[in-house]
């Protein structure tokens, strides 16, 4: 079964990287991992994808258009900055590793797999955290109630927002009426506004 560059040993990446005459990885592979190092370095240096995607693209001319992009979304999962870089992919590859090797030691079982069994779920803990003495209520708002308070020439309503769908469409009108009687205010008044 041929394996994609992804789902290649930490251990055989390194090798070639360290010594790329004596590559354990295939020719596409070690052709592939040299543009990635190459684009994330130049990521590194013009974090602008469009213009990093130009320079490969330059460097790399035999190479679509569609191929650089895979080259670019690669790079920037494998060899992210600070400002790039994706929590959520790693927690869930971090996760998803944690439980394949407890799996593997439970098919195993045996006294060391246990004690490793053990290890895994204090990391699991650590990268997913504690549960939460107290989670967030779901129905909060419904405890609670809101209100908006409208200014009414210089007279203060508390408007239950709950209720306000029950009121009378007579009220609801004079209330708007109310608040819109104003018209449009006068040049001294949005002055003092500007300046206040």
């Amino acid at each position: 079964m041929k394996r994609s560059l992804e789902e290649q040993k930490y251990e055989l990446i390194r090798a070639h990287v360290l010594q790329p005459g004596e590559s354990p990885l295939n020719q596409e592979q070690q052709q592939m991992l040299d543009r990635i190092v190459s684009l994330s370095k130049v990521l590194d240096k013009n974090p602008v994808q469009k213009q990093a995607v130009a320079i490969h693209q330059a460097k790399y001319p035999d190479i679509s258009r569609t191929q650089a992009y895979q080259d670019l979304r690669f790079a920037t999962r494998m060899f992210n900055t600070f400002y790039t870089f994706e929590y959520d992919f790693w927690q869930t590859w971090l996760i998803n590793d944690i439980i394949a090797n407890i799996s593997e030691c439970r098919r195993k079982d045996t006294h060391q797999d246990r004690k490793t069994i053990a290890q895994e779920h204090a990391n699991l803990i650590r990268a997913i955290g504690e549960k939460p003495e107290n989670l967030p209520d779901p129905l909060r708002n419904e405890k609670h109630q809101f209100y908006i308070l409208v200014n009414v020439r210089n007279e203060t309503l508390k408007v239950d927002l709950n209720n306000l769908h029950k009121l009378p469409a007579e009220t609801l009108q004079e209330l708007n009426r109310a608040l819109f009687a104003g018209g449009e205010i006068t040049e001294d008044q949005a002055a003092e506004i500007i300046n206040s």
